[in-house]
């Protein structure tokens, strides 16, 4: 059976795999891309040219990759590589600093996510796919007992729950924690409510800006709209910090 183990070992044959610098010219960067995938044995040479099986092979890379980054952060390897790649995007600088082995599981992302553009319509959906899988592997290698990654210190993410909107009538990902005057939620709203067990009871509408795809704990998997306003909401506090 496939373990969390094999998917970091798999990780860092591909970054040690990957040229550096990355070809610029378009193409010849995806032949380099998939290359690295044959070197670390996550794509087999039967499927070259299989545009269903690179892209299934991009996304366990970009699993892989989360897995990696698990023994980092406490486990969150999902959330970080995320923060990862939209810090890239809006060019700012997470919490914590990247070091130079976190930079290189980042470039070794973009460059997944540079292939997975040849061969499917969503690149998005296809970092969400590698990360629900990745929360997916996490929670049943600790329902097995299987050693988990040594933890490290604190890493600073953000953490995002689901939350109401002041009159319980929509369901929201606020970030941060609860308080008394409530939270922000990723779409701009403030919360005034926590949702302990929406399975409970009735589930309100889900808010078309902000929720849909998320799954909290180990990782965070967010649909387009939503990692827009993550983006927006992370620049609009970068601003308010400098």
């Amino acid at each position: 059976m496939r373990t969390t183990a094999d998917s970091r070992a798999d990780a860092q044959r591909l970054i040690d795999a990957l040229p550096v610098p990355l070809p610029q010219d378009d193409a010849r960067r995806a032949d380099a891309v998939q290359s690295a995938l044959l070197d670390s044995g996550l794509l087999s040479r039967d499927d070259l040219g299989n545009s269903p099986a690179v892209a299934a092979a991009t996304r366990d890379g970009l699993t892989s990759l989360a897995h990696l980054l698990d023994a980092r952060v406490q486990g969150q390897g999902g959330g970080r590589l995320l923060l990862l790649l939209l810090a890239q995007r809006e060019r700012f600088t997470p919490h914590p600093t990247p070091d130079k082995a976190e930079l290189r599981v980042r470039g070794a992302a973009d460059a997944l996510l540079h292939l997975g553009m040849w061969h499917v319509d969503d690149t998005l959906r296809l970092l969400g796919g590698a990360l629900q899988v990745h929360a997916e592997e996490a929670r049943n290698a600790a329902g097995s007992g299987m050693p988990s990654p040594t933890p490290a210190p604190s890493s600073g993410l953000v953490p995002v729950a689901p939350g109401l909107s002041a009159d319980g009538g929509e369901l929201h990902l606020a970030v941060g924690a609860f308080g008394a005057d409530g939270a922000l939620s990723v779409c701009g709203r403030w919360l005034s409510a926590h949702v302990a067990d929406v399975a409970s009871g009735s589930v309100p509408p889900e808010c078309d800006t902000c929720f849909g795809l998320s799954v909290q704990g180990p990782a965070l998997i967010f649909t387009g709209e939503e990692h827009d306003a993550w983006a927006a909401f992370v620049e609009a506090h970068r601003r308010e910090e400098a």
